[in-house]
């Protein structure tokens, strides 16, 4: 929290902390009673500290909704902001019409079908296969709505929650540049746990759902933004 606020504090922009849920400290039931015990949506189960950082995202957007905030950006606690971080955030802010439901500010990848070009010299992307990660996040409030209602079950860790893209129809894009990094020495103490699969079988389970989820983002880009937008979005 130390870091975190300094960092802050350094780049002039105020904020709130959120506290995060603990899944560690979760009874079992409750645990039970969030998360999926069924593998067919991904290949492992969610340990708890992967079910806790995602109820942590649901609470931040949980928020959002509640106060009825058009625009929030979600930061986790190993962040490192660039420079350009608050120019950045103005201008994607100034963008007019509908805003993205959400633009990711962290793990930007090359090519991409450019949706936006910022003042700043950014630009704004869209990929089929989303940037990992929910280090850094812009969200819109029909975004924030949107993701709470496909999460009543917990059923892949949040960040491939949100690559999953089409299961709650988000429009989910990235800037790049990427406007903040991973603290490389905060970004080393996470204790989420997240569970590895397990001999022969895990391996295979892993193997399949890395293909059907390619199959599945192909199509689903494919049917919603034509050849065109999915050529772009795939090879830039």
């Amino acid at each position: 929290m130390a870091a975190a606020d300094q960092k802050l504090q350094a780049c002039g922009q105020g904020y709130e902390r959120l506290e995060a849920v603990n899944g560690c400290a979760l009874p079992a039931e409750e645990l039970a009673g969030v998360v999926s015990a069924d593998r067919a949506d991904f290949f492992k189960l969610l340990s708890a500290g992967e079910a806790g950082c995602y109820l942590s995202h649901l609470r931040a957007l949980e928020r959002m909704v509640r106060e009825g905030w058009p625009r929030m950006v979600v930061l986790e606690d190993d962040f490192q902001l660039k420079p350009d971080f608050l120019p950045a955030i103005e201008a994607l802010l100034a963008v007019p019409g509908e805003p993205p439901h959400l633009i990711k500010l962290e793990g930007a990848l090359s090519g991409g079908d450019v949706v936006t070009r910022l003042a700043t010299g950014h630009k704004v992307v869209r990929y089929r296969r989303p940037p990992i990660n929910a280090t850094a996040l812009l969200w819109s409030l029909e975004g924030a709505r949107r993701f709470l209602a496909q999460s009543s079950k917990l059923r892949r860790p949040v960040d491939v929650q949100m690559k999953h893209w089409w299961e709650g129809d988000l429009d989910v894009l990235a800037i790049t540049p990427a406007i903040v990094g991973l603290d490389p020495e905060l970004s080393k103490e996470s204790t989420i746990g997240a569970r590895r699969p397990v001999g022969f079988s895990g391996l295979i389970r892993r193997l399949g759902y890395r293909v059907s989820y390619s199959l599945a983002s192909h199509w689903h880009c494919l049917r919603k933004f034509g050849f065109g937008g999915w050529r772009r979005a795939t090879f830039g």
